[in-house]
């Protein structure tokens, strides 16, 4: 009984957690390779089923880019999210990992070419929620 216990109070915080990220968060990218950086958005809501809505935009070379969300997972204070975006005329989708650390997101990305998939640019993220 005792470890049933231990084991509901842990699943609760777990949740709590999760019930805790929705919002609007704003920050910046950075390219580790192409030298490449700009400002970064992020929202993240939950419906009522518990699924995750994500929306990222970023800015490249001043240029506010758009994407279109493929996949979404939120798991307590860890983020995993891929969308594609055009650039520059290439068909790309960037798959970001990201954890909540009490006051932003910090995270890492991967850019590939959606057709082949080759490596296009790398580099990480933050961003805070928006007040």
């Amino acid at each position: 009984m005792r470890y049933i216990n231990i084991l509901l109070v842990l699943l609760t915080i777990a949740s709590a957690a999760d019930r805790d990220l929705p919002g609007r968060y704003a920050g910046e990218w950075k390219s580790t390779n192409a030298g490449g950086n700009g400002s970064f958005r992020l929202s993240l809501e939950q419906s009522p089923d518990g699924a995750w809505k994500c929306e990222v935009t970023f800015t490249y070379g001043g240029e506010e880019v758009k994407t279109l969300m493929r996949q979404v997972k939120v798991e307590q204070s860890k983020l995993e999210a891929s969308y594609d975006f055009d650039l520059l005329g290439n068909a790309l989708r960037s798959r970001i990992t990201g954890e909540w650390n009490g006051k932003a997101f910090d995270g890492r990305y991967q850019t590939t070419l959606l057709e082949g998939g080759a490596a296009v640019d790398d580099g990480v993220w933050s961003a805070a929620r928006v007040k």
